[in-house]
């Protein structure tokens, strides 16, 4: 089952958070995006005395072929990347959430969306398929 906002696009599944995890890198990387860092936000809160009871990782993924055409038109897209995709649990259900470069992008870069409009769809499609792969049982 999915969310979508105008920016948000969310899925929940029924994998484990570790599991989800494992299946964003697998299914970014069949869709040659690189998986460039991860964050842990619920480890890294604990750690610093912000006790979380829930789990939460950033997965930064990148292609280099869209990245390159959007910092090609506005160098300061670079601001915008890589693209996060957020794997959380709230209430013991794990969820697989990223925004959307297609609205995101020409809210900060207006005077250059239509020049990369192609690009953008091109990677929000991607990212809601590497979304919806990595959440299917």
């Amino acid at each position: 089952m999915s969310t979508e906002t105008t920016c948000v696009y969310k899925v929940a599944t029924d994998k484990s958070f570790q599991d989800a995890c494992v299946a964003v890198r697998r299914a970014a990387e069949a869709h040659k995006f690189g998986v460039l860092g991860t964050y842990e936000f619920s480890e890294i809160l604990n750690a610093k005395g912000f006790p979380r009871s829930e789990q939460m990782k950033s997965i930064d993924i990148c292609n280099p072929g869209h990245a390159s055409k959007l910092l090609d038109a506005e160098p300061l897209t670079g601001l915008c990347m890589p693209c996060s995709i957020l794997v959380y649990t709230e209430q013991g259900k794990t969820y697989l959430a990223a925004m959307m470069p297609i609205t995101v992008m020409p809210q900060i870069f207006p005077d250059k969306a239509e020049a990369v409009r192609e690009t953008l769809e091109k990677v929000t499609e991607e990212v809601k398929a590497i979304i919806d792969e990595a959440a299917a049982s």
